[in-house]
């Protein structure tokens, strides 16, 4: 008898390397209205709690698979939203539409936006 388990989330770690922090968001599967309504309220209070100094932030999509329609329409509400809240934003992905959509993010966004299909390479980047 074989099980067959379905993820899909967001995780949200905070990330220090001697005095650099970074925001690290993980997402997993196919997203629903429910996993924005963890993230958002989670990244308001990292926002508010790094007062005035500006968040660098790391999105790895690598397990990401989609949205539920709901859950697109949360994206695009939580990118404005958060659109000048960070200094720099690494996404590493492996898809060429993330790719793409970096570089729609960087007509938006404040901050410098940039696309990695690897994960050490982001971090160095955020680092720096």
């Amino acid at each position: 008898m074989s099980i067959e388990i379905t993820t899909r989330g967001i995780g949200i770690t905070i990330n220090s390397i001697e005095d650099k922090e970074f925001v690290e968001i993980d997402i997993y599967g196919t997203l629903e209205h429910s996993d924005y309504m963890v993230l958002t309220p989670v990244m308001e209070h990292a926002v508010l709690a790094a007062k005035s100094r500006e968040l660098d932030i790391l999105i790895d999509m690598r397990s990401f698979e989609g949205w539920s329609f709901e859950a697109a329409v949360d994206d695009m509400k939580f990118g404005l939203e958060f659109r000048d809240s960070f200094d720099k934003m690494a996404i590493v992905g492996d898809k060429r539409w993330e790719e793409l959509s970096v570089e729609l993010m960087n007509h938006f966004s404040k901050g410098e936006v940039k696309f990695f299909e690897n994960y050490h390479s982001a971090v160095k980047w955020l680092l720096h």
